[in-house]
């Protein structure tokens, strides 16, 4: 295991965790089609439309997660791990960023706004 610190990409911290869960999922082999592209986008305007899709999925995958967790059965903490190779502190910062978007408030509007009424103590 490598000591070296690892190199930081340009952006946000949020985008560099969008594309890299872009890129996890990618590497399934179920997303894998034939004939698919697998070469980086040298356009602009696709990265930003791949980053803007990165995002969109992540919120998703949290959302649906969050809403349905229970059926992956043991604890919290080891499903968050298991699912997305998060630490349970970077899932809940995820998740609680992701609840501020409109994208989350479109996919599933009322557990949003359960999460949003927890989160503020309301």
């Amino acid at each position: 295991m490598s000591t070296e610190p690892r190199q930081r990409s340009k952006g946000t911290a949020d985008e560099a965790a969008a594309l890299a869960f872009a890129a996890a999922e990618a590497a399934r082999p179920e997303h894998v089609g034939i004939g698919e592209a697998t070469d980086a986008p040298t356009d602009p305007g696709a990265a930003a439309d791949d980053l803007a899709r990165a995002r969109e999925e992540r919120i998703r995958a949290v959302l649906d997660f969050e809403a349905g967790w229970s059926s992956h059965g043991g604890a919290k903490a080891r499903a968050i791990r298991t699912e997305f190779g998060w630490s349970t502190t970077r899932y809940y910062q995820v998740l609680d960023a992701a609840i501020e978007t409109p994208q989350a408030l479109h996919h599933d509007p009322m557990l949003v706004r359960r999460l949003l009424r927890l989160r503020d103590g309301a």
